[in-house]
């Protein structure tokens, strides 16, 4: 009987604390969102919004967009406001999930995940449709994280024209010539097979020129 007595109080005091674990079990943490800028050309408070999510980047797609999302998003990488955001893919178009669509932020939340919309990943645009944010040049005092993207192995540092026309060997700034690329610290020249007017176009936004005019192929072979 002793011994019966002693085995039913293990038991409850086993049964106890089970039930002890159970009612201060804390809720599952939601899962961090964090904020980047990306694209070209751009200063670095403006460019392509990206959010990771799931172990993720993706995008937000520009329906619907307005300022209160932009102002999230831009807290939530450090600056203190928004000054205005961008659609149609302005800052090229990025690579991966489209995240969010119809995201619907009121200008009070402190993460974008706590913002409506159609649902991670729910959305029915294309990259072409890439928003992007403008963010006032001032940081939140005290704000650690930084939104400054490291360069990927796959990305190109830089981007310039080397002139092999005489007469604009001399002439500045360099308009035409080979289109050199610096990666992993050289610089290497890029193949024109497929290259057409568009390719053309990027090279020359990412120098500063408005538009590119056609080149002479056969010269320059």
């Amino acid at each position: 009987m002793e011994v019966l007595l002693q085995t039913l109080m293990f038991l409850g005091v086993c049964l106890l604390g089970v039930c002890g674990q159970q009612t201060t079990q804390s809720p599952p943490q939601r899962e961090k969102v964090g904020v980047r800028l990306s694209g070209y050309p751009r200063k670095h408070n403006e460019g392509r919004v990206e959010v990771f999510y799931e172990g993720e980047w993706g995008t937000v797609c520009d329906d619907d967009f307005k300022l209160e999302n932009a102002e999230i998003l831009c807290r939530m990488m450090g600056f203190t406001s928004a000054t205005g955001w961008t659609h149609s893919a302005k800052y090229g178009k990025g690579a991966g999930r489209v995240w969010l669509d119809n995201l619907a932020c009121r200008g009070t939340e402190k993460s974008v995940s706590e913002c409506k919309s159609q649902g991670w990943g729910q959305s029915d645009c294309t990259h072409e449709e890439d928003a992007g944010v403008i963010c006032k040049d001032e940081r939140i005092p005290g704000f650690m994280d930084s939104n400054i993207i490291a360069v990927e192995s796959e990305q190109i540092e830089e981007v310039r024209l080397r002139p092999v026309v005489t007469n604009s060997k001399n002439r500045l700034p360099v308009t035409e010539g080979f289109v050199e690329v610096k990666y992993k610290g050289r610089w290497e020249k890029i193949c024109d097979n497929g290259w057409n007017y568009k390719n053309s176009r990027v090279i020359c936004g990412m120098l500063g020129f408005p538009a590119e005019r056609k080149a002479n192929k056969k010269f320059y072979k």
